[in-house]
């Protein structure tokens, strides 16, 4: 399902700039990768997947077996940069701006099977890492830092797998006898 959100946003920039053609590649700019970085495009990178802070440890929910644990809601964050001239790299950067500024929230009908089906949204938004964070992760991919974007992608829910679920309780009852 994650690989389909990072296609999902590669195809959401490529379709907001149908003028530029197919610019857009997933990437994980890592040193190690044997597929070379390509020139003159836009390379979208994952470089981090967690779990929602702020939507952990949700109550049970009825599942087809019963109570089962709350679908897990993510967050995924990006690097987004372009290969090739800075002055082209400054401009194609600011149409992926452009992008995900005038789409921040995708819904099942923006999306293609079967992330449609999964998820209940996609909720994007610009994040301002510092320059000692951008310097770790570009140190991290192993290479030296490039005019980029980051981005961080709510993902919310995914599922659990059905499996067993947890009873209900069908009777609560209290007895109380007073004294003799």
């Amino acid at each position: 399902m994650i690989r389909e959100v990072s296609e999902a946003l590669r195809d959401l920039i490529q379709q907001a700039t149908p003028d530029l053609g197919s610019w857009v590649v997933l990437h994980s700019l890592s040193q190690g990768e044997k597929v070379a970085v390509p020139d003159n495009k836009a390379i979208l990178a994952l470089i981090a997947v967690a779990e929602h802070p702020h939507l952990r440890n949700r109550p049970l929910v009825e599942g087809q077996a019963g109570l089962v644990r709350a679908p897990m809601s993510l967050q995924l964050t990006y690097l987004v940069t372009y290969i090739g001239d800075h002055d082209e790299s400054q401009a194609r950067l600011g149409r992926i701006v452009q992008a995900f500024h005038t789409y921040p929230v995708l819904r099942p009908p923006e999306l293609t099977p079967p992330l449609s089906d999964e998820v209940e949204s996609l909720a994007i938004r610009l994040q301002a890492p510092s320059a000692d964070e951008r310097n770790q992760v570009w140190g991290a991919l192993g290479r030296s830092g490039r005019l980029s974007l980051f981005y961080e992608v709510d993902v919310a829910p995914v599922p659990v797998l059905e499996r067993e679920g947890a009873g209900r309780v069908r009777e609560h009852r209290i007895d109380y006898v007073g004294a003799p």
